[in-house]
């Protein structure tokens, strides 16, 4: 298998008394390097992130959504068949 040559930024960070021996426990257990590691779960992170902004958004737009005749005008027709 051959695999792309990805460019990676080089950052330090400071973590939590533990965490160090942790990631690297973690990262032997799933085969991984502690970059693929931190960086799946830093991915993790923002998608989860980004899944609750479009909640949030999705839970402000009901009432406007239940109020807005223009919105619901066609709701009736919610699961017709147009065969």
């Amino acid at each position: 298998m051959t695999t792309a040559s990805k460019q990676h930024d080089r950052i330090t960070i400071s973590l939590p008394h533990g965490y160090s021996r942790a990631i690297k426990s973690l990262a032997t257990e799933l085969s991984l390097s502690q970059s693929e590691l931190i960086a799946k779960a830093f991915e993790a992170y923002r998608e989860s992130q980004q899944k609750k902004k479009v909640e949030k958004i999705a839970r402000s737009m009901v009432d406007e959504y239940r109020q807005n005749t223009d919105l619901t005008a066609l709701q009736s027709l919610d699961g017709e068949d147009f065969k």
